[in-house]
């Protein structure tokens, strides 16, 4: 009975610090997943969702086999807080592993293998084949940095995977 009730708290706890399953309408700057399994590690301060993950952001949708999503120690959180081991401290980073695809504002997409989005600085790392599109303009390369807010970004190449950039060019009106 002990353990029933430990996992319907942590459970509890787990849908309202990860949004999950809400009752009300997420607020702007909340993140949801959503996929086909959950699990979470105290030690670790992780939650990893499984199997057709969908994270919705309000910088971007991601969709990806495996997201891993890494939480803040927060050391000062009160001890009442803190219910089963785990700390309700804020998202740190989220990495989507496995096919993942990436839809932002203004139109940009995105591919690659692994991509990982740090919440404090916007920044988004893509890995594994990453490629970058904006309409018919593309990047691509062996590594892509991309800082959402600033609308910034700096491809990195190597030997066996070069940056390429495809660009469109305004076609000339015939006359």
């Amino acid at each position: 009975m002990k353990a029933l009730f430990r996992i319907l708290v942590l459970s509890s706890c787990l849908i309202t610090l990860i949004g999950t399953v809400a009752i009300a309408a997420p607020a702007k700057d909340d993140v949801k997943v959503t996929s086909e399994k959950m699990t979470y590690s105290a030690d670790g301060q992780t939650v990893v969702f499984i199997k057709n993950v969908v994270v919705k952001h309000p910088q971007a949708d991601i969709w990806a086999n495996k997201v891993t999503v890494y939480l803040q120690d927060d050391k000062n959180a009160p001890k009442s807080e803190n219910v089963g081991g785990m700390n309700p401290g804020k998202i740190e980073r989220i990495v989507a592993q496995g096919n993942v695809r990436i839809k932002m504002e203004k139109g940009r997409r995105g591919t690659c293998d692994t991509a990982t989005y740090t919440l404090n600085d916007e920044l988004l790392v893509m890995t594994g084949s990453p490629k970058l599109s904006e309409g018919k303009n593309t990047i691509a390369g062996n590594i892509i940095k991309f800082w959402v807010k600033e609308n910034r970004s700096e491809v990195l190449g190597s030997t066996n995977q070069p940056v390429e950039a495809i660009f469109s060019a305004p076609s000339k009106a015939k006359k």
